[in-house]
């Protein structure tokens, strides 16, 4: 695999440079069209996420903070009327396009990996005035290098209490920021030298607003790792596999196999694909609200028929979902039990969903209490999060009446084998963009980014999602 470096008794590949050359040598051409074709789905929907996340607090509070903070007007901040640098404009909109937890997701690699990537494209790419093709282009190589990354270390790194998305996409965001600045591959080895330096974030953060601000904070630090390198400063050429680097101290000495042996082959887009959101929730409670729509469609079921709801699980959700009796809107998108209670009451689970008002809804609390999680270990003895059903959930519903049902679901209803369509994304983009912009500018940025390849100047479909000042 060429180079390696010495490490005590053992031997690793220069794992760092090779992603340095493949950053450096991937060219638009080189992308196979179906590829492109996903990655401009995952641009479509991180677009919209992030527009409707935009009213949220936390990154209203980022952008008050950014506003005191001054800097070159280069890039837009999402439907909040002014302009910032590029860093601080990906931190805020990235925070906004995590806010939500409804952007895309790889479920075998564990990580969410446009919410970051997406942001270092608007904002550089408005920068640079770059095309839609090459906005496409450090798209698929930011999430590309993200997730091989993330494939050395799995599943410990988890385990740990790293936050995948917080950790690995910054490095993935120093790739893309790198390749936007057109950078050589010694500078590019030094902005992942430096991005590691940054890389930072635990699981502890969620529930809480700075769940998002790790995906707004690693985009920032990944376009301020790519913007240092291109100036000359310097980090660890070798920062992946060398002594006290990344594999080291945060895979506890993990080998690296699985980073470069599928670089590009296939991309990340392709295989293992990745997942889009059709529930604004954590994904590993994704197929336990399927199963009980999928109940209460086939039974027709009421709230007050239904005795006990049981979720047996994989271990990966367990983990996760971890608020039985959720405190805030934020925590309850980590519930199983909240979830499933909403599911069966509303028959959707929609953004109106989440609420610290629908905390205290006595009807909605009641039905919690009659819901259990466990994992199953049909599931367990495949492991952590078993690949035929990374987070597979069989539901057992208890009626009054005696009736016992049950609903088992292995995957969830919008993964790579059932992608969702293109109308079905413009369904879903239109329901949180429209809060911020009008249909005019709602219709014209769906269209831009349906032919985004065509587009001159990323510029144009920024100035369509500013917002007013």
């Amino acid at each position: 695999m060429g180079a390696q470096d010495r490490i005590g008794n053992n031997t690793r590949t220069a794992i760092t440079a090779r992603l340095a050359e493949f950053i450096v040598n991937t060219r638009y051409g080189d992308i196979p069209d179906e590829v492109l074709r996903l990655a401009k789905h995952s641009f479509l929907d991180t677009l919209g996420v992030a527009l409707g996340g935009v009213p949220e607090r936390a990154p209203q509070l980022l952008a008050g903070y950014v506003k005191e903070q001054g800097g070159t007007p280069s890039a837009t901040v999402l439907a909040q009327g002014f302009r910032t640098n590029a860093p601080n404009a990906a931190l805020v909109n990235g925070t906004a396009a995590d806010i939500l937890g409804w952007s895309d997701i790889s479920v075998i690699q564990m990580t969410h990996p446009s919410v970051s990537i997406c942001p270092v494209v608007w904002a550089l790419g408005e920068q640079t005035k770059a095309s839609g093709k090459t906005a496409l282009l450090a798209h698929v190589i930011g999430v590309e290098v993200a997730n091989k990354i993330g494939a050395g270390i799995r599943p410990a790194f988890q385990l740990k209490g790293w936050h995948p998305l917080a950790v690995l996409n910054t490095f993935g965001a120093a790739a893309a920021a790198g390749k936007l600045l057109d950078l050589d591959t010694g500078k590019i080895g030094n902005a992942l030298g430096i991005a590691g330096a940054e890389a930072s974030g635990i699981r502890a953060a969620m529930g809480t607003m700075s769940k998002a601000y790790g995906a707004g904070r690693s985009a920032r630090d990944g376009i301020v790792s790519a913007q240092l390198a291109g100036m000359g400063y310097t980090g660890p050429a070798n920062v992946i596999e060398a002594r006290d680097g990344f594999l080291q101290t945060f895979g506890d000495g993990a080998s690296g196999e699985g980073i470069l042996e599928h670089l590009g082959r296939p991309f990340e887009f392709s295989a293992p694909g990745i997942t889009l959101k059709k529930f604004p929730a954590c994904t590993r409670s994704h197929n336990g609200i399927q199963a009980v729509l999928n109940l209460r469609a086939k039974h027709s079921l009421s709230p007050d028929a239904v005795e006990s709801i049981e979720c047996l699980v994989t271990p990966a959700v367990v983990d996760y979902l971890k608020f039985p009796n959720p405190q805030s809107k934020f925590e309850s998108k980590y519930s199983m039990e909240f979830c499933v209670a909403t599911a069966l009451r509303d028959g959707k689970v929609v953004n109106a969903s989440f609420s610290d008002a629908k905390l205290a809804d006595p009807e909605l609390t009641s039905i919690m209490q009659r819901v259990k999680m466990s994992v199953w270990p049909e599931y367990a003895k495949h492991g952590y999060n078993p690949p035929h059903a990374p987070y597979g959930c069989l539901v057992k519903i208890k009626l009054k009446s005696g009736q016992a049902i049950s609903e088992q679901v292995d995957k969830g209803p919008w993964e790579p084998e059932t992608p969702p369509s293109w109308e079905d994304l413009v369904d879903k983009y239109r329901s949180s963009s429209e809060l911020v912009l009008s249909k005019a500018q709602s219709d014209r940025s769906i269209e831009l980014v349906h032919n985004l390849e065509k587009l001159a100047d990323l510029g144009e479909l920024m100035a369509l999602v500013a917002g007013n000042p």
